[in-house]
């Protein structure tokens, strides 16, 4: 051991030394399940192990620890009473020099508002705060820095500026938004915020409209934390504005998606190389996705009303969702998302006239079907029920046949699968069979049977055993 020469010689007490490096302890802590360790050797344990090495409780990196004063003093005591025996004496630790405390910037920000939002440096330390746990986050959520931040981006998009100045806002306003999707908007403050201020939604609906991809991804995921619990009548209300930005963000996802060799990542970074490296500790291909799903989200629920689906038709959405869908990589999640939109933009004619101009509209539908989950099955074929029945039939008629629908509905019949899918796609065959039995590459002949047989499936059903 360093700090004894004549180990041999000298009895060392057992709780001196550190469960963990077998050495007489510097910097002794508690750790929550109390057992004492030397600070560097708890600290280096917990990057590789999240559990405490003696009791084997889970501990996360950013766990409390305790310093154990009265523990160090005795060793220090000891360590000065063997001094002539060759005992070096264990100096008193200090805090790491320079490491920013999140109570003291909560404390500052709290005291003196935008303005420390706006000095050089006070973002990037609550970022570095909010970084190292969740404890941190949940003190940063406690204290409302989610509001101030919120109010610092409503400043940094509102405010007139020479300029000069507008880099460095640009500058805080993405330190902002990164800080807010790390530490979230609490549900209790989510309901009332936009009520309480509007120009809330309108800065959030500029950033839709600016050019930085990674923002607007971050803007969306805040939008959806914001509109998650609020009063319908203003998702009812929506100013169009904010589904052209969203729109707009998922077609610039296709358009990444699409792209063979940078990924959203390393496209949104070369475009501003000096966002690299403060940008570098959030994963950019997760923040997307997340902001795909909030965008699906939002759009989901803001189609229950019929302006709004309008206003989507109007705005390209259908077109939009199909390409999506077809550039996706298969996520469940995505994919019942997007069936749900335009089941919903399926309920007005223009809705159903742009999936049939799409030339991949009928075709991703009906591959979905029997394909990602029953939820989805079902919202595909309630979209290719709706399309077939209010839209011209021969255009219909023919489509499903080129591309394959008549096929997988006779699939559905076919497969153990729910009842409700079958009675879907026993609906569709039923409306159009006298135009389907014309063409030559249908089974007329299975397609009866089918029929004929679910028919008969239906009446047992009814009558029991």
């Amino acid at each position: 051991m360093d700090h004894v020469k004549e180990e041999d010689e000298i009895e060392i007490p057992n709780y001196f030394i550190c469960p963990i490096s077998l050495e007489i302890m510097k910097d002794p802590v508690i750790t929550v399940s109390g057992i004492t360790y030397d600070r560097e050797s708890i600290v280096k344990w917990l990057k590789k192990v999240p559990s405490c090495p003696v009791t084997k409780q889970p501990l996360p990196l950013d766990t409390d620890l305790t310093p154990n004063h009265m523990l160090r003093r005795l060793i220090q005591h000891w360590c000065v009473e063997n001094a002539t025996r060759g005992v070096v004496r264990i100096a008193t630790p200090r805090a790491p020099p320079g490491k920013p405390n999140v109570v003291e910037e909560i404390k500052k920000l709290k005291k003196f508002g935008h303005e420390a939002l706006g000095e050089e440096g006070t973002l990037k330390k609550l970022e570095v705060l909010a970084m190292e746990g969740e404890k941190n986050r949940r003190l940063m959520s406690e204290e409302g820095v989610h509001k101030s931040l919120i109010l610092f981006v409503v400043k940094c998009s509102c405010e007139e500026k020479e300029e000069e100045e507008q880099l460095r806002f640009k500058g805080l306003l993405d330190d902002s938004l990164r800080l807010l999707h790390l530490i979230g908007v609490p549900s209790n403050d989510s309901r009332t915020m936009l009520i309480e201020n509007n120009r809330i939604l309108e800065s959030l609906t500029w950033v839709l409209h600016q050019k930085d991809f990674i923002n607007k991804a971050y803007t969306i995921v805040l939008l959806r934390n914001l509109t998650e619990n609020i009063s319908s009548h203003i998702l009812e209300r929506l100013n169009p504005q904010v589904f052209k930005g969203i729109i707009g963000f998922l077609k610039d996802v296709v358009n990444n998606i699409n792209r063979t060799s940078p990924s959203v990542g390393d496209t949104v970074e070369s475009s501003n190389p000096s966002l690299g490296k403060t940008r570098s500790k959030l994963d950019h291909n997760l923040v997307t996705k997340q902001a795909v799903i909030a965008s699906l989200m939002i759009l989901l629920e803001a189609s229950s009303w019929s302006r709004n689906r309008t206003i989507l038709v109007d705005l390209g959405a259908v077109s939009g969702l199909i390409e999506l869908e077809i550039s996706s990589t298969g996520e469940k999640r995505t994919t019942e998302l997007v069936l749900g939109v335009l089941s919903r933009l399926c309920c007005c004619a223009d809705g159903r006239a742009e999936i049939l101009a799409h030339r991949g509209g009928i075709a991703v539908v009906t591959m979905r079907v029997l394909w990602v989950s029953p939820a989805a099955g079902d919202r595909a074929l309630s979209i290719l029920s709706t399309v077939s029945k209010f839209s011209p039939e021969n255009t219909v008629v023919e489509e499903m046949v080129d591309v394959g629908t008549v096929e997988k509905l006779c699939s559905v019949l076919r497969v153990d699968c729910g009842l409700s899918l079958k009675e879907k796609a026993k609906e569709i065959l039923r409306d159009h069979f006298e135009e389907w039995k014309k063409f030559p590459c249908v089974d007329v002949t299975l397609l009866t049977e089918l029929l004929n047989s679910s028919l008969k499936e239906h009446k047992n059903a009814r009558v029991g055993p």
